[in-house]
């Protein structure tokens, strides 16, 4: 029987979409252990040399080269989520590995997080709650996200989402990528800018690029000061695309006037000074954490991994490569 080893803390714990690989395709399916958690590398080497398997599901934890090693039945890494900036995609491949992920499942609900925390930084929502439960009856004055600038960097899955609903609202929205969507920008009242154009105009600014070494640190000190004082920063992406020290800085001397981060360099954090501000928002990289995503999320993951072993080739697998010396 095939084995399927789950990295991931949140595939099949919250719905049973992914139920199909143990039913349909004689898996046996296995959980890291919450004592084995938090996972680095090393860690992860140890768990799958010892459990052999010939699937990984895998989370935000790393899977390097020495992990892809560690089991000679690995043929795959099922990626529960979009970004695979923690699998050695090229050690994968190289190593006859086929890898995938699930794109577009978690798009509506990191938008809609997205756009509560614009509307909770722009009416100082969480400041006012907890205000008036403290027995304050202060009235928090705030602004209307229809007559605001929002800069959507990253122009992708979540990017289109977070564009259709910001029409609704009637915003102005100019965009930044490195690949133009001429249809978004068509069909939206949207236009696509410079980076230092979007930073120095937008009044929220907001990421949804994927982390790679062309974007790690992508928001530095140089682009924070490009911001206006009076703007917002949204980060519901990766931690490591921003400089968490300038930001920090930026932050206290109160240079932009607040951020809401969904995601941090490092997770969880162990101290991060950053969260210790009044401007600041934090969650806890929930914002793919629905019902409604998690279902999608699973059951595009079970289906890829039974297909990929019935033979079949998916078109969301990431080195395609592979299909030509795979072997069921």
């Amino acid at each position: 029987m095939r084995k399927a080893l789950v990295g991931s803390r949140s595939f099949g714990e919250v719905v049973s979409a992914g139920e199909k690989p143990r039913t349909k395709a004689s898996f046996e399916v296995s959980r890291v252990s919450p004592e084995e958690r938090p996972l680095d590398a090393s860690k992860m080497t140890r768990i799958i040399a010892r459990d052999n398997p010939d699937v990984i599901i895998c989370g935000a934890e790393p899977v390097t080269a020495g992990v892809l090693r560690a089991s000679k039945k690995l043929r795959m890494v099922m990626k529960h989520g979009v970004g695979v900036d923690n699998i050695d995609l090229d050690a994968a491949t190289n190593l006859h590995i086929v890898v995938a992920n699930a794109p577009g499942t978690n798009a509506a609900a990191v938008a809609d997080l997205t756009l509560s925390a614009a509307l909770a930084l722009l009416r100082g929502y969480c400041e006012a709650s907890s205000s008036t439960k403290a027995g304050a009856w202060k009235r928090y004055m705030g602004h209307e996200l229809g007559e605001m600038t929002v800069g959507i960097v990253g122009t992708g899955h979540i990017g289109t989402e977070v564009i259709k609903r910001l029409q609704g609202f009637g915003a102005k929205m100019l965009a930044y990528d490195v690949v133009k969507n001429v249809t978004l920008e068509s069909k939206y009242t949207l236009s696509y800018v410079t980076l230092q154009e979007l930073l120095e105009t937008s009044d929220i600014v907001t990421l949804h690029v994927t982390l790679s070494e062309q974007t790690r640190k992508m928001i530095s000190a140089r682009e924070l000061e490009m911001m206006k004082e009076s703007a917002y920063f949204i980060n519901t992406a990766r931690g490591e695309l921003v400089d968490e020290g300038a930001l920090y800085n930026c932050l206290k001397a109160m240079r932009i006037a607040g951020a809401a981060l969904d995601v941090l360099a490092t997770e969880p954090p162990q101290s991060s000074p950053i969260l210790q501000l009044d401007n600041v928002l934090a969650t806890p990289h929930i914002a793919a954490y629905t019902y409604e995503a998690m279902a999608r999320m699973d059951r595009t993951c079970a289906e890829t991994i039974v297909d990929t072993f019935r033979g079949k080739r998916c078109p969301n697998v990431l080195n395609p490569v592979v299909y030509d010396s795979f072997q069921v």
